[in-house]
């Protein structure tokens, strides 16, 4: 964390929708069989680090989706929205770039749809690991 950043609070609905987007990008691309470097909680932002595979473009342009899907789940379920495609903006521009590549292109609506599967199978985890991202700041080696 920064100088000007938060306390670690994982209490806190700010830090815990930061966490469980971050997660929810885990829990895709790990579920899609990529393997997951790091996953990193800064208190005011945050990313996850995948190890690229040139043969699993499919299961990474999903998993573009899967922290905007995990974070639109979470806010529904406390009643305080819907996720905002302006958070997820880098995610979504990820998701048009590889996917212009692949040679059966994935919909939108079916890349979503599927990183929201993958998120429902892993949700319990995913609600398990916010508060201990929160207040480690790192997670390594998550596998779904």
């Amino acid at each position: 964390m920064g100088w000007f950043s938060p306390r670690r609070d994982p209490t806190d609905p700010h830090q815990l929708r930061i966490a469980i987007h971050e997660l929810g990008h885990a829990a895709v691309w790990s579920d899609a069989g990529l393997q997951i470097r790091e996953v990193v909680h800064t208190g005011d932002s945050g990313h996850c680090a995948v190890v690229w595979d040139p043969d699993n473009l499919t299961g990474y342009a999903v998993g573009c989706w899967g922290g905007f899907e995990a974070e639109d789940r979470w806010l529904r379920a406390h009643r305080a929205g819907r996720a905002s495609r302006g958070n997820a903006s880098h995610d979504i521009g990820n998701f048009r770039h590889v996917n212009r590549g692949l040679d059966t292109r994935l919909s939108e609506g079916r890349a979503r749809s599927l990183a929201r599967a993958a998120v429902a199978r892993h949700w319990r985890r995913i609600e398990t690991l916010a508060p201990q991202l929160i207040r480690a700041g790192r997670l390594n080696g998550i596998r779904a």
